[in-house]
């Protein structure tokens, strides 16, 4: 399967930027992107039990953070779960691997409850 098939793609409406979409289905996957584009990481997580998803490991060569933020999926129920999304975006050419963690602040990496995976090829 292509990236495609993973992605869902969306255009930036003030730049003509591509956004590839990522969740939990794509776990261990292999995706292509072009160089610049954004790459968005959607993952289910509930803060209020401690758990949270927090980057492992990526190469800051190839990918760029541009942040985090948590979506909570009812405004009206503190305490409920939600989604954790990252953002990156492709910095060059080459192929990278991604690692986000779901674990508690004061735990050691590979205590972690689950991870999350992307082996990335960056186009020109």
């Amino acid at each position: 399967m292509d990236s495609a098939d993973f992605a869902r793609r969306l255009s930036g409406t003030c730049q003509d930027v591509t956004e590839d979409v990522f969740d939990q289905k794509d776990n261990d996957a292999q995706i292509q992107v072009e160089r610049g584009a954004k790459i968005t990481i959607e993952l289910k997580e509930n803060p209020t039990t401690g758990y949270r998803w927090t980057i492992g490991s990526m190469d800051q060569a190839f990918l760029a953070t541009e942040g985090d933020e948590f979506l909570p999926r009812d405004q009206k129920s503190p305490g409920a779960g939600g989604v954790r999304r990252f953002f990156f975006r492709a910095k060059a050419e080459g192929s990278t691997a991604l690692t986000l963690i779901n674990k508690r602040a004061w735990q050691r990496d590979d205590q972690a409850v689950s991870t999350f995976n992307l082996a990335i090829r960056i186009l020109s």
